[in-house]
């Protein structure tokens, strides 16, 4: 499968980033979500050095992605009670008609 360059503008420089062909918008909306998180870092904190802004913006993202996960599996935690509730439900419910 071959891939094509997307064209992307990050912190005022331009990058060219390899990419399976159908990804390009997800490759766009990324890089503009990087650029956003890096502006706000450089705006809010009085941080001098590309590294450091770097840093903090890929530990706010990881932060982000932590969280998310971490609802997921609440919601996925909370389904499987439902779901067990409901087959106790049924269960019951299957005694008293029978029984």
């Amino acid at each position: 499968m071959s891939k094509e360059g997307v064209k992307v503008r990050i912190l005022d420089r331009n990058f060219t980033i390899a990419c399976p062909p159908g990804e390009q918008e997800a490759v766009e909306a990324a890089a503009e979500y990087l650029n956003d998180q890096l502006e706000n870092m450089q705006t809010q904190s009085k941080v001098i050095g590309l590294e450091h802004t770097l840093v903090l913006a890929a530990l706010n993202i990881a932060n982000e992605l932590l969280h998310r996960r971490n609802q997921e599996e609440g919601d996925e935690d909370v389904l499987a009670r439902v779901r067990e509730l409901r087959q106790t439900v049924r269960m019951f419910s299957d005694q008293k008609i029978g029984g």
